[in-house]
């Protein structure tokens, strides 16, 4: 005999599943699966942008073979969007897209995100709002910045996104290094290009950003010789883009917030400590 509980299991699986018919089923592919819901929420009017590894092969798409090489893989889908769209978000996922919602537990009960899952794959969904806060806060709302390219956020973004992390990874520069490859770097206020002029401002007010990020760029600097999957003149290249983005952030004068910090130097701590328990994880 069928309990009421595992008739109810059915009725709701199957309704989900009429449900996700309206995108289609969830799709194996990392990226196309990424793009079914970029499109969705587009569809109602959400602003949902893609970071992490699938924002960097989107964005250097001719590089995508050569990233692979480098041993570079996927493990998630992570976005970011605007906190005020988060209950149509929750809905979307869980009641349109075919995922389960996870509620905040302890360690996410004060982060500005949520977390999906695809139960059949184990394959997670997270969902940022308003800004990126890990080692550092990249704000996207306050500029809308969301507003400034898709499906991806901007590539100035992209790069802030990596080097802000304190203890950055082989993986965090593969991904700087095919972005390097298919984009220069702008000195004007201009997002078709790595934004130099955007993120030189953004540090000149912040000591510790700053600190980091140009600290990322020496390690991104002696990482890329090391890298056998790229020729010389691919490795002359990014180091001269990183080099130029580099000088630009240097000669980009600072405020007197930035002079005050910069003069107590890495003596007091200058980034925010990222703890590892679920919830906590940065972007892939």
């Amino acid at each position: 005999m069928v309990s009421s509980s595992t008739n109810t299991l059915t009725v709701v699986f199957k309704v989900r599943t009429l449900l996700a018919g309206k995108y289609g089923p969830i799709l194996e592919d990392f990226l196309e699966e990424a793009m079914r819901l970029e499109k969705a929420a587009e569809g109602v009017g959400i602003p949902l942008r893609l970071i992490g590894c699938l924002a960097f092969r989107i964005k250097a798409s001719e590089y995508v073979d050569l990233h692979r090489s480098m041993g570079r893989e996927v493990t998630d889908i992570d976005f970011i969007s605007y906190y005020k769209h988060h209950k149509k978000i929750r809905n979307l996922f869980r009641d349109e897209l075919g995922y389960d919602w996870v509620p905040p537990g302890f360690a996410r009960a004060t982060t500005l995100r949520d977390l999906f899952i695809d139960k059949e794959r184990g394959r997670k969904v997270d969902v940022f709002y308003d800004f990126l806060d890990f080692n550092h806060n990249i704000d996207f709302k306050k500029r809308d910045r969301l507003s400034v390219d898709e499906p991806t956020i901007p590539l100035a973004e992209l790069f802030l996104e990596k080097t802000q992390i304190v203890e950055i990874t082989a993986k965090d520069l593969k991904d700087l290094i095919v972005m390097f490859l298919s984009h220069d770097v702008s000195v004007e206020d201009d997002d078709s290009q790595v934004n130099g002029h955007y993120i030189a401002k953004l540090l000149s007010d912040d000591w510790g950003f700053y600190y980091t990020v140009t600290n990322n760029l020496k390690k991104f600097v002696d990482f890329v010789p090391t890298v056998d999957q790229i020729t010389q003149e691919q490795k002359d290249l990014v180091i001269s883009r990183a080099k130029k983005l580099w000088d630009l952030i240097e000669e980009t004068p600072k405020t007197r917030k930035w002079n005050r910090r910069s003069s107590v130097g890495a003596k007091k701590r200058w980034f925010k400590v990222v703890h590892s328990m679920e919830g906590t994880r940065e972007a892939e």
